[in-house]
């Protein structure tokens, strides 16, 4: 039995490859989408959500760009960062919204790796990325943020887009109400209605007059991905995260995929 072991080993290793191979196999298609990582490289990932390090390992694959979470804090700076509070594991736990910038860099944010500090917005931009980057930023103020601090966000919004000219920016918010300040402030990213319904969300846009639509891919149809572009609204997908959920969102002919799981989707693009 001994000496069979190797044979029975390399049996197993040839038919794993052979299995890869097909689950990986390149797909055609008449146009490729625009892909771009989640938070950088994505929630399965070991680097932290919309760190520098996530996204620069994210962007040294041949993608577009990566979509960035965004919010504020007490002090009015605009930060990369995922969740509403800080980790009970970082020292300082407590809303995002309630505490100064030079606190929420203090509390670094890591989880399977050395921690990392929380960027800036403004400083995480300033890195050495390609011109033409895509940047999708996921604005989440506030719940219960009031008027004047709203107009802050805005504001230091439409100053990240004017500030950086090289990248592309895409805008996201739930907030249909946001979006429409934005648009008539005329900032310069394209806007996107963050929906939850491909039905209600094609109305909205339209109504709106905005740039396009966000949603979770479970939530929209290929027809009604169709009828979207068919009225000039660009649709992005997101929520997978393995190579079979990248094969599924493929066949959605979305225009853009957030992705989680780059490194399959570069390899069945072929890229």
């Amino acid at each position: 039995m001994k000496k069979k072991l190797p044979f029975i080993a390399l049996f197993l290793i040839i038919i794993g490859l052979v299995i890869w191979k097909y689950v990986h196999r390149p797909v055609t298609l008449e146009k490729q989408p625009i892909i771009l990582g989640h938070g950088g490289m994505g929630v399965r990932s070991p680097y932290t959500l919309d760190s520098k390090r996530s996204i620069e390992v994210a962007l040294a694959f041949p993608i577009q760009g990566t979509e960035i979470d965004v919010r504020m804090t007490s002090d009015n700076v605009l930060i990369a960062f995922h969740d509403e509070e800080l980790p009970v594991h970082t020292g300082c736990p407590g809303t995002v919204w309630e505490k100064t910038y030079r606190e929420m860099y203090e509390c670094s944010h890591g989880v399977f790796h050395k921690a990392e500090p929380v960027d800036a917005l403004d400083t995480l931009l300033s890195h050495s990325w390609k011109d033409g980057t895509i940047f999708s930023l996921d604005l989440k103020p506030e719940a219960d943020i009031d008027s004047l601090r709203l107009l802050k966000f805005k504001v230091k919004v439409k100053n990240i887009v004017n500030q950086f000219p090289q990248f592309r920016f895409l805008i996201e918010s739930q907030d249909l109400n946001l979006l429409s300040s934005l648009k008539q402030m005329d900032v310069t990213g394209e806007l996107f209605y963050y929906a939850q319904s491909g039905e209600s969300a094609i109305e909205s846009v339209s109504k709106q007059g905005l740039d396009g639509i966000s949603i979770n891919a479970a939530n929209i149809s290929k027809e009604q991905i169709t009828e979207a572009q068919k009225a000039n609204i660009t649709v992005m997908v997101w929520g997978t995260g393995s190579v079979f959920s990248n094969r599924k969102f493929l066949d959605l002919n979305a225009d853009i995929i957030q992705t989680d799981a780059i490194k399959s989707m570069v390899i069945i693009l072929d890229k």
